[in-house]
């Protein structure tokens, strides 16, 4: 197995160990969408209150339906299964119900006898949805490394630290829309980056230096331009990605302006796929092709602030997005602090190309500035970090670049200690790093799902615990040991 697979298949199946049974606004409309084939989640009304009505009979969430609709597929897929295990789960006597549960969803739906049939719906859309396209990002960009010039070894440990030592190990572990923007744009940047293209022309910048530049073809362009517009079907953020990386394909397009006007229609016809379906679904859910979902929805504390909650930038807001220790960026990875200083490292003793490295920074700036506009940020202490999820990517390419100038003693104490921290993260999931530790040693090492199970009814033990942390352990020894040995006749001779 080449190493982007090896890859693949280690981010998958630690992902997937590490699935949490959460229930999100977004799975509503997949369900719906995978049992009727709509997204009209009336049946839902009351669950959650993001779930508000439009009309008579008719009820949608308060964002766009891009991850729904994503996670409506395997459910859809799956359906006759899903469908025998909510049947077996109504016969099934109801376990004991805390009289303290606080109105916690999980509970509301052991009192309806569903809690098997919901569980099982976000571990599929974690095991089919998430962590194939988080993994498959880490091995898309393992890939591209290896194209770079890059060898193995490096790209396989940076694309390993990028899914496993950043909090894409915690955002991962559910349906979120945040992570898909995400991946599809870390996708769409990798897609348009030539590593055949450097305009510093130093050694330094390229891995390649004596293959002429390529420019850059329809067809790439195109898929970025697809990936770009399904940013926006997900989330109204993914604005950010489609300036970023219009602007990106601009610059590497062909300089005469027939060639030009070629990519850049392509760029634009694979972004309009999915804004026509964004403009078809605003038309049929609120009578307008336009205006946002939050247009609709009612009033809120956030929603009181600028536009239905979209304001001037804050710098409170900024400062918390990066240290509050109960969704804050560094709080959750300080190591991405080192991207900061990437623009100031001498351009001769830099991997990454100025055009590339600025447009890096744009885009984390832009996708700053926007998650400091939106009031809805100081609602993530409900959820733990997860707005600037889409600036990962590029923070941790760019600390990787000013990470490796530094001795390689304090390179490995940089790449083990956020994988430390990321672990803990994930396996004990609560929405502050100070807790997370002490979560986790309270629990005995027991993930979430693991009590979630016991809590629905089954009889769990502490071999549940032992085989979960098993899996991805023997799953990498098996994926990563060497396949080559030396043949018997060579050991005799020897």
């Amino acid at each position: 197995m080449r190493a982007p697979g090896r890859v693949f298949f280690t981010c998958w199946i630690t992902f997937t160990v590490f699935w949490t049974p959460y229930i999100v606004r977004e799975h509503f409309p997949a369900i719906t969408l995978a049992e009727s084939g709509t997204l009209n989640v009336q049946r839902f009304l009351g669950y959650t209150d993001d779930i508000f009505p439009s009309a008579p009979g008719r009820a949608f969430i308060n964002n766009n339906p891009g991850a729904s609709i994503t996670g409506a597929v395997p459910l859809f897929v799956l359906r006759p299964i899903l469908t025998r295990v909510e049947a077996w789960n109504l016969r099934q006597p109801p376990p004991p119900i805390p009289a303290n549960d606080e109105g916690e969803f999980f509970w509301r739906t052991v009192r309806e006898r569903l809690q098997f049939y919901f569980l099982l719906v976000a571990f599929l859309t974690v095991a089919l949805v998430m962590a194939p396209v988080t993994a498959g990002t880490a091995a898309f960009l393992c890939a591209r490394l290896q194209a770079f010039g890059i060898t193995s070894a490096n790209a396989i440990l940076v694309s390993l630290l990028y899914a496993l030592a950043t909090p894409m190990f915690f955002r991962t572990a559910l349906l979120n829309h945040n992570t898909l923007v995400c991946n599809a744009a870390f996708m769409a940047f990798l897609i348009l980056w030539d590593p055949r293209e450097h305009p510093d022309q130093n050694p330094a910048a390229s891995a390649l230096p004596n293959q002429p530049p390529r420019p850059l073809q329809p067809l790439p362009a195109a898929l970025a331009g697809l990936l770009s517009g399904y940013c926006v079907l997900c989330d109204w953020s993914g604005v950010v990605v489609l300036a970023a990386t219009s602007l990106y394909c601009l610059l590497r397009s062909a300089q005469p302006m027939r060639s030009r006007l070629k990519t850049l229609l392509a760029f634009a016809a694979g972004a309009a796929v999915f804004l026509v379906v964004l403009a078809i679904y605003q038309r049929w859910a609120f009578g307008s092709p336009v205006l946002p979902s939050q247009h609709y929805m009612p009033p809120t504390s956030p929603t009181s602030h600028g536009y239905r909650g979209f304001d001037w930038p804050s710098p409170a807001l900024v400062w918390a997005n990066f240290f509050d220790p109960r969704f804050g960026l560094f709080a959750y990875c300080p190591l991405l602090m080192l991207g900061l200083a990437a623009p100031f490292l001498p351009r001769s003793r830099r991997l990454i190309p100025t055009r590339e490295l600025w447009i890096l920074v744009l885009y984390v700036v832009l996708f700053v500035l926007f998650c400091a506009a939106n009031q809805y940020s100081w609602l993530q202490p409900l959820t733990g970090f997860r707005y600037l999820v889409p600036v990962v990517p590029p923070l941790a390419i760019l600390s990787i670049e000013v990470a490796r100038h530094f001795p390689r003693p304090v390179q490995w104490l940089l790449a083990t200690c956020p994988c430390a921290q990321s672990l803990v993260l994930a396996a004990a999931h609560v929405n502050d790093i100070r807790l997370a530790l002490g979560t986790l040693v309270e629990r005995h090492g027991q993930f979430l799902w693991i009590i979630r199970l016991r809590d629905a009814g089954l009889p769990v033990n502490w071999g549940y615990t032992l085989t979960a942390w098993l899996i991805p352990i023997l799953a990498a020894a098996y994926i990563w040991m060497p396949r080559t040995l030396p043949s018997r006749s060579s050991r005799s001779h020897n």
